[in-house]
């Protein structure tokens, strides 16, 4: 199975220009794919529906949408009522060849700072229905400004999916009521989960050991038997390559901030992990993992 992760900078490349059509290009062949900064009806991109339109591009994939901002579009000068509803909208989304039996928007805790920009942030959870199983993915872009902040919201992350199981499907209970009982029934929350997307911060951040384990002086990084593992490294790569956003175009060169977090029992079945070098739809690169599941 082929997942792709990319932060899609609302489809504006390299060159500054926005093209909607080569981000669909450069994922179209991976089976399960999170994005992020995706965008509906802003003026810088078009005033489009990207999201519709990313899935109309894609249409042998399932998707899911899920904004976290989300502001009224107003089109008209004096502020009157717009007649066509449109919404400005801002957030995360999964495509996946297999069904997507249920999805949740989980927002996190909002941070504003008196003067930097912040928006709300969150992550797209998609129940997908694999063919060895249900499996939990979720897409996710943490905050741009503090590492206590992302620490924050990346321990938000871990406890929803830790606690996904204990919650349930999104229709669940012995005694559900008929009306409510449709075809396909939901399964119990698994407990697998893969978290993908820009999480903001590098290897050597405190957010990076928190989820995947302090570093021995001998036996260097002690990944918790329980907890999540990086997905480039366990496929053989180094903590400090891997780079995900240039600074340096030309040499390739920047910092690593985009993952792919798997449970660490399923770290065996990572068979490649890279980064896509020649994909210039974005100011991100998009990290792609082969995993058998």
């Amino acid at each position: 199975m082929l997942i792709t992760t990319y932060n899609i900078q609302y489809t504006r490349g390299q060159d500054d220009r926005y093209d909607l059509e080569r981000i669909v290009d450069t994922v179209k062949d991976s089976d399960i794919i999170a994005l992020q900064e995706v965008e509906n009806y802003w003026d810088r991109s078009g005033n489009i529906s990207q999201s519709e339109a990313i899935a109309r591009l894609l249409p042998d994939h399932y998707f899911v949408w899920g904004p976290t901002v989300d502001v009224l579009k107003v089109s008209d000068a004096e502020g009157k009522r717009p007649t066509d509803h449109k919404r400005r909208q801002f957030g995360n989304m999964i495509l996946s060849r297999y069904p997507i039996l249920s999805t949740r928007n989980h927002m996190y805790p909002k941070f504003t700072a008196p003067g930097p920009h912040t928006i709300q942030r969150g992550a797209i959870e998609a129940l997908i229905q694999t063919p060895s199983g249900p499996v939990r993915f979720y897409s996710t872009h943490l905050d741009h400004l503090a590492s206590r902040h992302r620490m924050v919201q990346l321990q938000e992350l871990v406890k929803v999916s830790n606690r996904a199981f204990e919650d349930g499907p999104a229709i669940g209970g012995r005694e559900i009521v008929p009306s409510w009982r449709e075809e396909p029934a939901l399964p119990d929350m698994p407990r697998e989960a893969i978290l993908l997307g820009d999480f903001n911060f590098e290897p050597t951040s405190p957010e990076y050991e928190w989820i995947c384990g302090a570093v021995n002086q001998w036996h260097g990084r002690l990944p918790d038997a329980s907890g999540f593992v990086d997905a480039y490294v366990a496929a053989g790569g180094a903590e400090d390559e891997g780079h995900t956003l240039y600074r340096d175009i030309a040499a390739k060169a920047g910092i690593r901030i985009d993952y792919c977090f798997v449970p660490a029992w399923l770290s065996s079945r990572i068979s490649k992990c890279w980064v896509d070098e020649q994909a210039t739809g974005s100011d991100h690169q998009p990290l792609r993992v082969e995993i058998d599941l």
